[in-house]
């Protein structure tokens, strides 16, 4: 059996984990699903909320775990599970990004949305987004949230996670990541790609996919968050996902 690490997103916690993990569990896989410091009301301070510190929180936990994990990144977490590639190789049998940012070394979430400025693409976050006046942290309207995050959700299901949003430290996303073929070249890549994702643009995820080839992509017919609007498909997906991953630990 495998043993997952959650990494969620921008704003979440560890919580939007909740309707997926029981799927994984009843198949007899263990779940860890750690909030990133100062997300999902984790109670660290705001100097703690970087890519360093990030990448600090989930090494620990997948350290902890004491078995190779498959390490799951969601939205922004995908940059925080590319640096923990990079980290603790050996200790990763995969990294799957789900509508996940899964950037180049160098690059940066502000640098990537440079390169593809030119798409024209209207981006929903940033545009809906709150910053604070000090820039240092941002706000993401409840009542935008069904629109951008849940469009595939339920009504309940939108309003449930949209009342658990909490404020997103913004130094991460002007942070490039450092990794190298040798470390983060060796760990096996997987996408799920969301076709009906209003926050990372369909267009965005396959500029991704084109810059950094992963051993498959799957295609989920979802929004931005699969792990509430299908999480039996997701599941089946990340099941798949250990199934390829058990039987062939390495490339």
């Amino acid at each position: 059996m495998t043993h997952f690490v959650l990494v969620h997103g921008s704003f979440h916690g560890g919580w939007c984990w909740t309707f997926l993990t029981p799927h994984l569990i009843e198949a007899g896989h263990r779940v860890s699903t750690p909030n990133l410091p100062m997300s999902g009301g984790d109670p660290a301070p705001l100097a703690e909320a970087d890519l360093a510190h990030y990448a600090d929180r989930i090494a620990e936990t997948v350290m902890e775990v004491g078995e190779k994990v498959v390490l799951v990144g969601h939205s922004m977490g995908g940059i925080v599970a590319s640096q923990v590639a990079e980290r603790i190789p050996e200790k990763l049998r995969a990294v799957v990004y789900i509508c996940g940012l899964m950037l180049r070394s160098g690059e940066s979430l502000g640098s990537f949305l440079g390169e593809v400025a030119h798409l024209q693409v209207e981006d929903l976050v940033l545009k809906n987004m709150r910053v604070a006046p000090d820039g240092l942290t941002a706000t993401f309207p409840p009542e935008k949230a069904a629109e951008v995050l849940y469009n595939t959700c339920t009504p309940e299901d939108a309003r449930w996670a949209a009342e658990r949003l909490t404020p997103q430290a913004t130094k991460v996303y002007g942070e490039p990541l450092a990794l190298t073929p040798e470390r983060f070249g060796s760990v096996r890549r997987f996408y799920i790609k969301g076709l009906r994702d209003q926050a990372v643009a369909p267009v965005y995820q396959d500029t991704m996919i084109a810059n950094s080839p992963c051993e498959e992509v799957f295609e989920i017919d979802s929004d931005h968050s699969p792990f509430l609007s299908c999480p039996a498909r997701l599941a089946g997906i990340l099941k798949d996902v250990a199934g390829r991953t058990e039987a062939s630990p390495s490339r």
